[in-house]
């Protein structure tokens, strides 16, 4: 057990677990004890609560401080707040990342842009359910979350419609994607995808061929609209 890890994620969190067992399982990606099934279903189950407990906890926020909101409205903005790509730049702002304990043979340590990161971060919230109470962790959420619950850009158009209505209105070619490689094992992909339109090309990078062409359409929207 590396009680440095969990001293160092108790600060970033503003919370002091009572019991070690459960973040124990939340900061070990199941990769560090892949012959111990025991082990892997704790950490799934845990992901599963996890993942609940953000979602009402993010569901019940907006509710309360954004009463103008449709439902549609706050349907996306949890999309985006809970949502992989989001969860894993949480964990990289505020150095949640350095308190997991990954493999060093795996994918994941090289890159840092893994799902398996969304997976533990949803983990620690369920953990902290677990050692407390839904409020105490729905609070821990918030606090964690800060200024991104209003920051957070939410369009309800995604990056390659808009940048397909752009490309269209400056009467050029439509966006052609096409994949540059995949890079980690099957289980735990990266893949990165080039875009090109009007001229010009930019390569994205997701934990799915997805998520890839839209980080792809929208650094290449960023470039065009510069121009």
């Amino acid at each position: 057990m590396d009680v440095g890890n969990i001293l160092k994620l108790q600060q970033i969190i503003g919370y002091d677990f009572k019991t070690h067992e459960m973040i124990i399982v939340a900061i070990s990606h199941p990769g560090k004890k892949k012959h111990e099934k025991y082990f892997s279903r704790k950490f799934e189950k845990l992901e599963f609560l996890g993942d609940r407990v953000l979602g009402l906890s993010l569901a019940d926020f907006l509710y309360r401080n954004f009463p103008n909101d449709s439902e549609g409205d706050l349907a996306v903005r949890i999309a985006s707040l809970a949502g992989t790509d989001f969860l894993i730049k949480l964990a990289k702002e505020t150095k949640i990342i350095d308190c997991f304990s990954i493999p060093k043979d795996f994918f994941v340590s090289r890159n840092k842009n893994s799902s398996s990161i969304a997976d533990m971060m949803e983990a620690v919230f369920g953990a902290v359910f677990l050692d407390s109470s839904f409020e105490v962790a729905k609070d821990t959420i918030v606090k964690l979350f800060g200024n991104n619950v209003h920051k957070v850009v939410y369009k309800t158009k995604d990056a390659k419609t808009r940048l397909q209505e752009l490309v269209q209105a400056k009467n050029a070619e439509l966006p052609s994607y096409r994949m540059i490689k995949m890079i980690g094992e099957a289980h735990d992909p990266i893949f990165e995808i080039e875009v090109t339109a009007c001229g010009k090309s930019c390569i994205g990078s997701g934990v799915s061929k997805k998520n890839a062409e839209h980080d792809a359409a929208e650094k290449l929207m960023d470039s065009l609209e510069k121009k």
